[in-house]
């Protein structure tokens, strides 16, 4: 028994020694003079971060007022502030005060000039609508505390690596740093604190979280703390840390649990509209759900609604957990219809169909010139290869290249070919027919190509003249 249980416990700690060498971080990390330069390097303000800032900005701030998550994605992967961050969360994990107030000083500089830059563009901006983008930076929750502690770990871990490959520009995608910089100078712009208010502390959520997880990946890689460090000044620090990650999360926290709240009330309303509906005999005609007042407000028409049923629906709404939910019923036949609320909801209706109706018209046809602009680019495509193989074989009489599916009787299903047919005077030899045929296929990405050598139709014979007399 006790050799069994030697030997369970000897694949035990073989196993984990295997998932800490699965889950260790030092075996492709750099060397830490070339971390500490390459992150000190990031802190430094230039010609060349300012300019791309500025760009950066123009672009993000262009993307929010068209709504283009595209272009604002773009403006993410070129912006310089996450190094910055990165920066102030190294400094305090290896005591190095100096390092913190520089990569600090340079991301203010960053963050006021990005938001009068903004402002400047919304300014002059004929598009004043704040779209759904730029709405989405107004109010942040949990998660996006969550969001940027996660990128921020993803980061700090991928600048300590010796190939940094895509990492770094994903974990600025995420924790999406210059568009709540762009909101807030839409804010100034407009004069909407609340936008304004609302997308700072986004800005000081991702910030300071970006910074924590730094922080804390440092101190879990056993990083040299700097020279000039004090154990005093080290505690005050983690008692200033814990004050701010209570100070920003609480807040975050209250919203969270807020938007939760209203999904959930929109759900049970929902849920309570939908039996509305379905009541024999009744027709609803008006419905408005008002989420901050917690009431669904109704008008039925045809059979006057039973009063059980309108209780349990009441009490539907209040077991989702809203005490003060109220179902407002208001039938046709007891009362006065309210004419303009009819004409508003009818109105409503009919926008949000032709909405709708113009969405899914504008998806086809997007998906139709996506399609047109392929087949354009293949065609262009072929016509490059026709001419340049045509120039390289003088012999080549005719070449022809189109693309289509084929299929055999013991095929499955049609496959993608691209069909390329020559002809030649004289015949090439196979040679130089395989040479075209690799070569297409490299072109190509990769295609299916079959190549055919067409034998070119004899010329024809001249008539024979008849012999006279």
């Amino acid at each position: 028994m006790r050799g069994r249980n030697k030997t369970v416990n000897k694949k035990a700690r073989t196993m984990l020694d295997k998932m800490k060498q699965l889950f260790d971080l030092r075996q492709d990390q750099n060397e830490f003079p070339v971390i500490d330069d390459t992150i000190r390097s990031g802190v430094r303000i230039g010609g060349t971060n300012m300019w791309v800032l500025i760009f950066a900005i123009l672009i993000a701030s262009v993307g929010l007022n068209v709504n283009s998550t595209a272009v604002i994605i773009g403006a993410m992967l070129i912006s310089p502030l996450m190094r910055p961050i990165l920066g102030i969360g190294y400094g305090a994990a290896i005591s190095d005060y100096r390092l913190i107030r520089t990569a600090a000083r340079s991301l203010a500089i960053f963050a006021v000039l990005s938001i009068v830059t903004s402002t400047l563009y919304f300014m002059v901006s004929p598009l004043e609508h704040a779209q759904s983008e730029l709405l989405a930076r107004t109010t942040p929750t949990l998660w996006d505390v969550l969001i940027a502690f996660f990128g921020g770990c993803a980061g700090i871990i991928a600048q300590t690596r010796r190939d940094e490959s895509t990492i770094i520009p994903g974990a600025a995608i995420a924790t999406a740093l210059m568009p709540p910089l762009c909101t807030a100078g839409y804010g100034l712009a407009t004069l909407h604190w609340d936008y304004f208010l609302g997308a700072s502390y986004l800005f000081l959520i991702n910030a300071f979280f970006i910074a924590l997880s730094t922080y804390v990946f440092v101190k879990l890689m056993g990083f040299p703390e700097h020279e000039e460090a004090d154990k005093r000044l080290q505690n005050r620090a983690h008692f200033a840390i814990a004050l701010a990650v209570l100070a920003l999360a609480i807040p975050s926290g209250f919203l969270a649990y807020r938007l939760v709240q209203d999904q959930v009330f929109l759900a049970a309303s929902k849920e309570v509209l939908r039996e509305l509906d379905n009541q024999p005999g009744a027709i609803l005609l008006t419905k408005d759900v008002s989420v901050p007042l917690r009431r669904v407000a109704v008008t039925i028409g045809g059979d006057e609604l039973a009063a059980s049923v309108q209780e349990r629906l009441s009490h539907d709404l209040q077991r989702s957990g809203f005490l003060n939910a109220r179902l407002v019923v208001r039938h046709v036949g007891n009362e006065k219809v309210d004419l303009a609320s009819l004409r508003d909801q009818l109105r409503r209706d009919l926008v949000v169909s032709t909405a709708e109706q113009l969405q899914d018209r504008a998806t086809k046809l997007d998906a139709m010139s996506l399609r047109l602009a392929k087949f354009e680019e293949v065609k262009a495509e072929h016509g490059r290869i026709i001419a340049e193989t045509m120039a390289q074989y003088p012999a080549i009489t005719q070449f022809t290249v189109t693309t289509g599916a084929s299929a055999g009787k013991s095929d499955a299903a049609a496959q993608q070919l691209t069909l390329v047919m020559v002809e030649a005077t004289p015949a090439l030899p196979e040679a130089d027919l395989e040479r075209i045929r690799v070569g297409l296929g490299i072109r190509l990405g990769g295609a299916n190509v079959r190549l055919v050598q067409l034998t070119p139709p004899p010329a024809p014979t001249p008539p024979k003249r008849a012999r006279r007399g």
